[in-house]
C-alpha cells in the first residue's frame, strides 16, 4: 500500500512539474553545460532587427480601437479637452505598466508564463493573462472574418449593402439613395412623394391621405412614426441578415422579421465558415515560424494603415460636411474636465488601446537582445499609439460629417462606437462616394492589416507559452502553430452560425472583464513583491548605465503609488458595473449570461489555483527542508533560481560568475 502511494505521489509530482513548466533545463549547472555544448534546444529566437520589434509592438498596440473607439470617446468627452486626461493617463498609467512588462520580459527572455518566476507564488497571474488572450484570439479572428467577408463583397460594380430590395431585407430597411430617387424628378425638383417601408408612395397618394392598411395610419402619419428611430439602415441589415441570419427566414428565403433566440442560433453558414477558415489560414502562414515570419510581415501590415489613413484624410477633407464633422471632433468643452467620466474614459482608453495585461508586448519583448534600449522602445510604442489615435479621428469624422449631411441629421446622431462604425456606418457612407467599391476595398484592407497585427501577437503569446514550457518543441514550431490555428477554427464554428453573432457579443463583453483586476495584481506583484528597486536594477543592467536619483524616484512613486491607485479606481468601477449582454434589443438568456460570467471569472481563479499548485509542488520537491508554512510561502514570493537574465537562460554567455549567486529566495 505504501509503495502504491509513493508511486501515485511520484506521478502527481511529475504532472505538476509538467504543468508548471519545469521540464526545460533552467538550473544553473545544466545551463552552463548547454552553453558550452551549443545546445540548440535552449536557444531562443531573436528579432531580425530592432525595427521588427518596434513595428510588431506598434502594430499590436495600434489596433481597431484606434480607428473606431478613440474618435467616439473623444467626441463624447469634450472633443479636444479629452486629450488632457488622455495624455495624463498615458504618463501615469499606460507607459509605466508597459515599461514594467517589456523590461522584465526582455531581462528574463521569457513570456508571461515564465516572467512570474520572480515571485513563483503568483505564477497564476501570467497564466491568467494567457487565458484572457485565448479569448481575445477568438474575438479578433471573428473581426478578421468579417473584414474579409466585406472586402470580398466589395469586388462588384454595386456594393451589396446598397438598397433594400433583397431577400434578406425587412420592411424597416432604409436606404437614403432610394429615398432620394423616390422624392425627386430626373431634373432634381421635389415630387412630394414619400419613401416608406421599401416602397415609393407618389405625391397623389400622399395628398389623398391614403391609408396603409397593415398599420391603419395615413402615409404621412406612418412616415412620422418611422422617423422616430424605427428605420434600419440597409448596411445594418446586410450585417445582421445577409452575412449572418439573425432573423428566421421562410421557405422562400425571405426575412420574416422574427429574431432567432439564443437556443436556436441555426447551423453554420457555409460562406462565413469558409471565410473563417481562410482567416485562420492567413494567420497561420504569417506566424508559421513565429517572429521569423511575422517580423517580416509587419513591415507592410504596420505601414499600410498609415497610408490609407492619409489617403482617407485627404479625400475626406473634400467631402461636403467634413468641416462640421471635424469641428465636432476637436471642439473643446473644458467643463467636462470636472466630471469623473472623462477621466475614467481616458484611463480605460489608454488601458485597453495599449493592450496591457494581455502578454503580447511581454512576448515580443522576450525576443529582444538583452542590452536593447527598452526605455526608448517603450516611449516610441506608447506615444506612437496615442498619436495614431488622434490622427485617425480626423478622416473618420470627415466621413461622419458627410454622412450627417447626406441623412439630414446632426453629427451626434450618426456617431457610433465599436464595430457599428466599421461595419454599418462606414459601409453606408462609402456607398455614396465616387468609385465606391475601390474605397470599400481600401478601407477594409486597412482594417485587415490592423486586425492581423493584433492577432499575430495574441497567437504568439499562446505559442510562446507552449514553447517556453517545452523547449524541445522549438523545432516543431510550424506544427504547433498549425495545431493552435486548427483548434481555434473548430472553437469558432459556433460564431459562424446564423445567429452566431450572439456568441461573439458574449465573448467580447465578458472575456475582458477580469483584465483590469489581473493588471492590478500584476502591478502589485511587480512593484511591491518583487520591488521597484529590483526592476530598476534589472533595467540598468540591460542598459549598461545608471538612472539619476530623480528618475529612480519617479519610477518608484509611479509603480508603487500612482499607477496602482489609478487601476484600483478602475477596478472598483469595473466591479460595480452590471454586465447584461443584449444584441439588437434581444437580451441574451440567463444561462448564456452565466456562461459569460464563467469566462470572466476563469482567469482570476487561475491565480489562487496556481498558488496552491506551486506550494504543493515545492513541498513535494523539498520535503525535508524543515521550513514552516509561513517561511515557505515567503520564499515563494521571492525570485526562484529560474529567474535569471536571458543571457544565462539561453546560453548566450559561458561564464556563470557574471551572475550574482546570492539572489533573494534562492533555495
Amino acid at each position: 500500500m505504501a509503495s502504491t502511494d509513493v508511486k501515485r505521489l511520484s506521478c502527481f509530482h511529475r504532472f505538476l512539474k509538467s504543468l508548471l513548466g519545469h521540464n526545460d533545463k533552467t538550473n544553473r549547472a545544466e545551463l552552463t553545460s548547454d552553453a558550452n555544448k551549443g545546445n540548440k534546444e535552449t536557444e531562443r529566437e531573436k528579432w531580425g532587427s530592432q525595427t521588427e520589434f518596434i513595428l510588431s509592438a506598434l502594430g499590436y498596440a495600434v489596433g481597431l480601437g484606434n480607428v473606431w473607439r478613440f474618435p467616439w470617446m473623444c467626441w463624447r468627452n469634450g472633443g479636444g479637452a479629452f486629450l488632457i486626461p488622455y495624455f495624463i493617463m498615458l504618463i501615469f498609467a499606460g507607459l509605466p505598466i508597459i515599461f514594467l512588462e517589456v523590461s522584465l520580459a526582455q531581462y528574463a527572455g521569457a513570456g508571461p508564463s515564465k516572467v512570474f518566476e520572480l515571485a513563483p507564488l503568483f505564477k497564476g497571474v501570467g497564466i491568467g493573462m494567457i487565458a484572457v488572450t485565448f479569448f481575445i484570439c477568438i474575438y479578433y479572428n471573428v473581426i478578421i472574418m468579417w473584414v474579409l467577408y466585406y472586402m470580398f463583397s466589395s469586388f462588384q460594380a454595386s456594393l451589396p449593402w446598397v438598397g433594400c430590395n433583397n431577400l434578406w431585407n425587412t420592411d424597416k430597411c432604409f436606404d437614403s439613395s432610394e429615398e432620394t430617387v423616390c422624392q425627386k424628378f430626373d431634373n432634381g425638383t421635389a415630387t412630394g412623394a414619400i419613401y416608406l417601408y421599401r416602397k415609393c408612395y407618389n405625391a397623389t397618394m400622399v395628398a389623398a391621405g391614403e391609408i396603409i392598411t397593415e398599420f391603419n395610419n395615413t402615409i404621412i402619419e406612418e412616415k412620422t412614426n418611422m422617423s422616430e428611430g424605427n428605420r434600419i439602415p440597409a448596411a445594418e441589415e446586410f450585417f445582421n441578415q445577409k452575412m449572418y441570419a439573425v432573423n428566421f427566414k421562410d421557405e422562400n428565403g425571405t426575412n420574416t422579421g422574427i429574431m432567432r433566440p439564443m437556443e436556436n442560433v441555426g447551423p453554420p453558414k457555409w460562406d462565413i465558415t469558409l471565410t473563417q477558415m481562410l482567416a485562420w489560414v492567413i494567420v497561420y502562414f504569417c506566424i508559421l515560424k513565429g517572429i521569423k515570419t511575422s517580423g517580416k510581415v509587419v513591415y507592410f501590415t504596420v505601414a499600410f494603415p498609415y497610408v490609407v489613413i492619409l489617403i482617407l484624410l485627404v479625400f475626406g477633407a473634400t467631402l461636403d460636411g467634413a468641416g462640421e464633422g471635424v469641428l465636432y471632433y476637436i471642439r473643446p468643452d473644458f467643463s467636462k474636465l470636472w466630471t469623473a467620466q472623462i477621466w475614467l474614459d481616458a484611463a480605460g482608453q489608454i488601458f485597453f488601446s495599449l493592450s496591457v495585461g494581455l502578454g503580447g508586448l511581454m512576448t515580443y519583448a522576450s525576443y529582444n537582445e538583452f542590452n536593447n534600449n527598452i526605455l526608448r522602445d517603450t516611449l516610441i510604442v506608447s506615444v506612437g499609439n496615442c498619436v495614431t489615435s488622434v490622427i485617425a479621428g480626423f478622416p473618420i469624422f470627415c466621413i461622419l460629417g458627410f454622412m450627417a449631411k447626406e441623412l439630414n441629421k446632426t453629427v451626434p446622431e450618426v456617431v457610433q462606437s465599436g464595430s457599428a462604425l466599421a461595419f454599418i456606418a462606414y459601409p453606408e457612407v462609402v456607398s455614396k462616394m465616387p468609385a465606391a467599391p475601390f474605397w470599400s476595398i481600401l478601407f477594409f484592407f486597412m482594417l485587415l492589416t490592423l486586425a492581423l497585427d493584433s492577432q499575430f501577437a495574441a497567437v504568439e503569446v499562446l505559442l510562446t507559452a507552449i514553447i517556453d514550457s517545452r523547449k524541445s518543441l522549438i523545432k516543431w514550431k510550424p506544427v504547433v502553430s498549425g495545431i493552435i490555428c486548427t483548434t481555434f477554427f473548430f472553437l469558432t464554428l459556433s460564431i459562424t452560425c446564423d445567429a452566431g453573432v450572439y456568441w461573439e457579443e458574449l465573448i467580447v463583453t465578458y472575456s475582458g472583464w477580469s483584465l483590469v483586476l489581473l493588471v492590478f495584481v500584476e502591478i502589485i506583484v511587480f512593484g511591491w513583491v518583487y520591488g521597484a528597486e529590483n526592476i530598476l536594477d534589472n533595467v540598468e543592467e540591460m542598459l549598461g548605465r545608471k538612472f539619476s536619483k530623480s528618475h529612480r524616484w519617479f519610477w518608484r512613486i509611479v509603480w508603487k503609488g500612482i499607477t496602482p491607485v489609478l487601476i484600483a479606481v478602475i477596478v472598483v468601477i469595473n466591479v460595480k458595473g452590471k454586465l447584461k449582454v443584449s444584441y439588437g434589443g434581444y437580451l441574451l438568456p440567463q444561462w448564456a449570461q452565466s456562461i459569460g460570467w464563467c469566462l470572466a471569472i476563469l482567469p482570476l481563479l487561475l491565480i489562487p489555483v496556481y498558488s496552491v499548485l506551486v506550494y504543493i509542488y515545492d513541498l513535494m520537491s523539498n520535503p525535508d527542508s524543515g521550513e514552516t508554512t509561513l517561511k515557505r510561502l515567503r520564499r515563494l514570493t521571492r525570485p526562484s533560481d529560474r529567474w535569471q537574465p536571458s543571457t544565462v537562460q539561453h546560453g548566450e554567455v559561458m561564464l556563470m560568475d557574471n551572475v550574482s549567486s546570492d539572489k533573494d529566495g534562492k533555495s
